[in-house]
């Protein structure tokens, strides 16, 4: 599970039925359609090994970068060069940020604070956004930023309280290394016409595996870039502390 080869089957299967195009593409008068989302929560390293992976099946997609984040630097020299070559690879990027509950102004301002900031030092226009772990509050509005592209608005998502029988758009994603929503191999998408598949970069890797192997794998690799980062900082750094 959860390996590259299971990723080129799951996106085979769902353009056998459904154009895959991008959210910008997507009007009120489009009758079919899959968007793909990558949310970046803990390695931009496994996001771009992603984007190569979706660059040989000859599609795009939208990866979001987190500004606020405690386990990488969006901001970085060596993060900055990989967002740009994710994007050189034809896909898209777009703000991925968890705001507190706060009135629609304030979060206007919030949200574009950080979007002129990853502009600013991506050197590119960022057309849109994605909320983390995201509040009801702001799902029931479908909060609008003028001039950008929420991925969560009604023409990619339908808010429910009561989940009705049959969704306008159908929404599945990859959570905590989990399709609680369905797992798009057991799915018939030609009962489907709108699709937004959300995945989590972290969760795929070459090999695959549980949700245990690989998270450990994952701390292993960041505990690496670490290590190489403060031996590459100092030179007074205890050696025998970064075997």
């Amino acid at each position: 599970m959860f390996n590259y080869n299971e990723y080129k089957n799951i996106i085979n299967l769902i353009r056998n039925h459904l154009p895959i195009i991008d959210f910008s593409e997507v009007n009120e008068s489009t009758k079919k359609f899959c968007v793909l989302r990558h949310d970046i929560e803990f390695s931009i390293d496994r996001a771009y090994e992603l984007a190569k992976v979706e660059k040989e099946l000859g599609v795009s997609s939208t990866y979001t970068v987190q500004v606020r984040n405690n386990t990488y630097n969006a901001l970085s020299e060596k993060n900055i060069d990989l967002i740009k070559k994710i994007k050189d690879l034809g896909h898209h990027i777009g703000l991925h940020q968890n705001p507190p509950l706060m009135n629609l102004s304030e979060l206007k301002t919030y949200v574009s604070t950080d979007i002129q900031m990853l502009e600013y030092y991506y050197g590119f226009y960022i057309d849109r956004f994605a909320f983390h772990r995201p509040k009801k509050e702001y799902l029931k509005e479908y909060f609008q930023l003028e001039n950008k592209i929420n991925c969560y608005d009604k023409k990619f998502f339908q808010y429910f309280d009561e989940k009705p029988n049959k969704l306008d758009v159908l929404y599945l994603a990859d959570s905590n290394h989990e399709w609680k929503y369905g797992y798009p191999l057991d799915y018939d998408f030609s009962e489907i016409n709108k699709l937004q598949l959300l995945t989590h970069p972290y969760s795929w890797t070459f090999e695959g595996g549980d949700n245990y192997g690989n998270f450990l794998s994952l701390i292993r690799e960041r505990n690496n870039e670490l290590v190489n980062s403060m031996d590459t900082e100092t030179n007074t750094f205890p050696k025998e502390l970064l075997r």
